[in-house]
């Protein structure tokens, strides 16, 4: 694929933006800069592939109106686009999928973020789904000009904001080997794409210097700077994480916000994520402080299936969110199967 780019298309709706990383990594933080842009929208989150892919099967020949209807209601239905601020308009988005002539999946997801991206006047549309990195191929399938940002944070702090969280794993060996698995999966996707349609940063860079980070940014984009884009978090309408990130997106750039892991995490700990991790870590540009550390196959048993497992039972029960998502997903899906 390498090569058939030409970055002079990239313009309006021709090359959507793909924002993906590791959960807790600053996808949330970048995406909102750069939805800051004027000519720029990036919603929350989507989850269209990740959730309709699977299901497509069901909706039948999307060239039929009543198909692609039906799936137009679901995707609006699901809970994370009733989060989006405004609201996408159904009849705008079923208009702008006549309009463009296309009805397949991907005709159906540019209709949809077309018609919000001209309710916000904007040109241009990015969508920040992390899981979307794992379906990359799909989505080149549906839009070969899309352009990848990946966005890269130390492991470890990873592994301490996942420990706040009410998702995620619950243990530094979970954390590692997750983090390890998204690396993989952007360095493939790096070696398909290029230079032209796959951009990396890191996160303590941009906290470093967030306006050069962000000029090589829109110079990937082929997009002009706008300074206005470092005053996302006067804007922050619409973007409904959970309680700390909002906090966090809701203040300029916070440029202490790295190296947590320092005193957040154990030596243990340490020891553990830096056993599993320690060449990424290397490969990424951060320091580890462990030396060699190693681990045996007992303890990596358990790690696996003794103590992340009970770790995860409160913060399971505590993510109502997490529970209405599937609660809503379920409903959706009976109701596909019984063909209403």
């Amino acid at each position: 694929m390498e090569g058939a780019f030409d970055k002079s298309t990239v313009k309006g709706m021709e090359s959507p933006i793909f924002f993906v990383g590791t959960p807790r990594s600053g996808t949330s933080l970048i995406s909102q800069i750069i939805g800051n842009h004027p000519g720029i929208a990036v919603p929350y989150e989507s989850y269209f592939y990740k959730t309709f892919v699977p299901w497509l099967r069901h909706y039948g020949d999307l060239g039929a109106r009543r198909n692609r209807e039906r799936l137009v209601r679901d995707i609006l239905q699901t809970d994370v686009l009733r989060n989006w601020l405004p609201r996408v308009d159904r009849q705008a988005a079923l208009e702008r999928i006549e309009a463009n002539g296309r009805f397949d999946f991907g005709g159906i997801v540019a209709g949809i973020m077309e018609a919000w991206c001209r309710g916000q006047g904007k040109r241009r549309w990015g969508e920040k789904t992390p899981a979307h990195l794992f379906l990359a191929d799909r989505i080149l399938e549906d839009f070969p000009q899309a352009q990848f940002i990946h966005i890269v944070r130390d492991g470890r702090d990873v592994a301490v904001s996942w420990k706040k969280a009410v998702f995620g794993p619950k243990h530094v060996y979970s954390a590692a080997l997750r983090w390890l698995e998204v690396l993989e999966a952007a360095h493939e996707l790096e070696e398909k794409l290029g230079p032209a349609q796959y951009f990396e940063l890191r996160y303590e860079d941009l906290l470093r210097d967030a306006e050069m980070t962000v000029r090589r940014i829109c110079d990937f984009l082929g997009e002009e700077y706008s300074a206005g884009m470092l005053k996302f978090y006067r804007s922050q309408e619409g973007y409904p994480t959970d309680a700390r990130n909002d906090a966090n997106l809701a203040k300029p750039i916070m440029a202490g916000n790295a190296e947590k892991w320092r005193r957040a995490l154990s030596p243990r700990e340490l020891r553990i994520f830096e056993a599993v991790a320690w060449k990424e870590l290397e490969a990424h540009g951060y320091d580890r402080v462990c030396g060699n550390p190693r681990l045996s196959a007992a303890q990596r048993r358990f790690y696996k299936y003794i103590e992340h497992p009970l770790r995860k039972i409160v913060p399971l029960v505590k993510n109502r969110k997490s529970q209405m998502h599937l609660a809503v997903l379920s409903l959706i899906y009976v109701r596909l199967r019984a063909g209403f």
